[in-house]
Formats: structure tokens, C-alpha cells, sequence
């Protein structure tokens, strides 16, 4: 790991990946693998970390019993507010892009993917996945619940945020990669709280517009998340260093 504080980069020695790096992995081009491989090695140390602001104002509307309006409605006004000079022109920016995730979701606020569906925020980070010899860090923002005769069902939900990518087939691919990996880290440590049910592990495409829930082939997907691993595993130390990257 690099010694000085002023580090561009901190260095994974042991293979790691998010849950939006591996889903991306699985669709991507050659080229654009070798850059997301790069990235997960040698992670920047300074991350712009932006829409927090909306997802938690999503969140809050999604956990609320009766889904009223008015929280995102009050969240909108304090995000509208933020245009003073007292603010950055970064928070200016995340506030704008704030706004227009959430007037984004109001389309999809009323889906029936979450019609009848319970949420709840996460209490406790859940433990990673572990692939292959690969370490995938996966973060759900909610824990969706539905009541059935037999009992509870459960499930996670991840809020996708990007504007970048426009093709909505990547944007539906991808979806069903992080949905599918929202499953397997449900199965794995959500089971104390109900039954694990694959259509209350969803990923909310808000720019997409689109609510995906894990995917019914469960199997071939497995596979290549399995086989990606592995050829991640079997990379990961010939992944050359960025420049500006310093050597312990």
C-alpha cells in the first residue's frame, strides 16, 4: 500500500470488486475491462460521492407505511434551496442532480414491482461475498419485506443513480447482474430475517426509470459471475499500476 498520505491511490492486494464494478464486468468490452480491473485494484483514495441526498429521501419514502408524497416534496425544497454562495459549486451540482433523480422517480414511485411491498433501512453492513478468491462488496440501501400466509418474505434493494450510460439494454443487463448479486448476499445473510424471496431483490434504475428484480436464471447467471471471478482471480496480479501511483 502506498506510504504517503497524499496517495492518488490505495492498492487492494487481494481481489476485490463492487457490486457495480462485477455487474459491469460481465457486460463489458475488453478494453473497458482492463480499466475496471485497474480500478479496483488501485482505488482512488478521493471518491465524489454524489445523489446522497436523494437516496435518502427515496429511502425514507419507500420506508414510509403510507408513502406520502410530502417527504419527497420537503426534500426537493431543501435541495432547491441549496444556490447560495455560502455553497460550493460541487454541492450546487449534487443538488441539482439530486432534484432530478428524485422528479425521475415520481414515474416509478407508483410500480407495481413495490406495490405491497414493505421497506426498511439496512441496520448493520452486511458481510461481503466471497467468489472465487474474489471479495464483492455489495451495500443495499433498503430491506424490502411482503407478509404471505407462510410467513415472511425478504429481500434487499439497490438504487442506481448513473446518468451516464443511455442504451437501455446495458441499463437493464446490468440491473439484472446487481439484482442477481443483491440475491446471492440475501441467501447468504438475510435468512434470519424471512424467507429469501428473488423478486424482493431489486435494483431501482431512477434515471431508467425501471424497478428489476432478480432474475429466474438463477443458474447461468451464477455461472458467470462464477467464471469472471475466476479470470479475475487469475489476473489480478499482473494489473498494472496507474500513473502517479506510489510504491511502499
Amino acid at each position: 500500500m502506498a506510504n504517503s498520505e497524499n496517495a492518488k491511490y490505495r492498492e487492494n492486494p487481494n481481489p476485490r470488486m463492487s457490486a457495480n464494478q462485477l455487474s459491469e464486468y460481465l457486460i463489458a468490452s475488453p478494453a473497458r475491462r482492463q480499466t475496471i480491473l485497474r480500478n479496483a485494484r488501485y482505488a482512488p483514495t478521493f471518491l465524489v460521492i454524489r445523489y446522497q441526498a436523494a437516496k435518502t429521501a427515496l429511502g425514507r419514502y419507500l420506508s414510509d407505511d403510507v408513502r406520502n408524497q410530502r417527504i419527497l416534496a420537503e426534500a426537493l425544497v431543501k435541495l432547491e434551496a441549496v444556490d447560495g454562495d455560502d455553497h460550493s459549486a460541487f454541492k450546487k451540482n449534487d443538488a441539482e442532480l439530486c432534484i432530478e433523480a428524485i422528479e425521475s422517480f415520481y414515474s416509478i414511485s407508483k410500480n407495481k414491482e413495490i406495490l405491497g411491498l414493505t421497506f426498511r433501512p439496512v441496520q448493520n453492513r452486511l458481510p461481503n461475498l466471497l467468489m472465487e478468491g474474489v471479495e464483492i462488496s455489495i451495500n443495499p440501501d433498503l430491506v424490502a419485506y411482503k407478509q404471505k400466509k407462510s410467513g415472511q418474505s425478504v429481500g434487499g434493494v439497490i438504487f442506481q443513480t448513473s446518468k451516464a450510460v443511455a442504451a437501455a439494454n446495458w441499463r437493464a443487463d446490468h440491473s439484472r447482474n446487481v439484482s442477481t448479486l443483491l440475491w446471492l448476499l440475501a441467501e447468504q445473510h438475510m435468512a434470519e430475517l424471512g424467507e429469501i424471496d428473488r423478486r424482493l431483490c431489486i435494483t431501482i434504475d431512477v434515471f431508467g426509470k425501471a424497478i428489476t428484480p432478480a432474475p429466474s436464471n438463477y443458474k447461468r447467471k451464477l455461472n458467470d459471475f462464477e467464471a469472471a471471478c475466476s479470470e479475475i482471480s487469475a489476473l489480478w496480479d499482473r494489473i498494472s499500476a496507474p500513473p502517479g501511483f506510489e510504491a511502499p
